[in-house]
């Protein structure tokens, strides 16, 4: 996936989906671990679902016996597990600061006595 893609969104959700590649999630409870808004979730689980990374099930009940509406449950593809893990290794090191960085020089803040 481009790298243009990983919005902060899609970079929360796939570490969530990281952290446990076997994990099956519905949205409500990925949205909540991910800190994402559904705004922001539904296109990116569309993109993460149309690159193969996440594979899309509908839950079978009977929406009338459980009184609820059946749920979407999202798991990650083995290949989006690795191609995840290698997009974000990538995204870390693109906004990487140089070494070369005036940053680099200063160390770390002193602590105020």
């Amino acid at each position: 996936m481009d790298l243009k893609y990983l919005t902060p969104a899609v970079v929360r959700m796939l570490q969530e989906f990281l952290k446990d590649p076997d994990r099956t999630y519905y949205a409500t409870e990925l949205m909540d671990a991910a800190h994402v808004s559904s705004g922001s979730f539904y296109p990116a689980i569309t993109r993460l679902q149309r690159a193969g990374w996440i594979l899309v099930e509908d839950e079978d009940i009977d929406p009338r016996k459980e009184g609820r509406p059946a749920r979407v449950y999202y798991r990650m593809t083995a290949e989006g597990a690795r191609e995840a893990h290698l997009s974000l290794v990538e995204l870390s090191e693109s906004v990487r600061p140089p070494a070369t960085s005036p940053g680099w020089l200063l160390g770390p803040k002193p602590k105020a006595v």
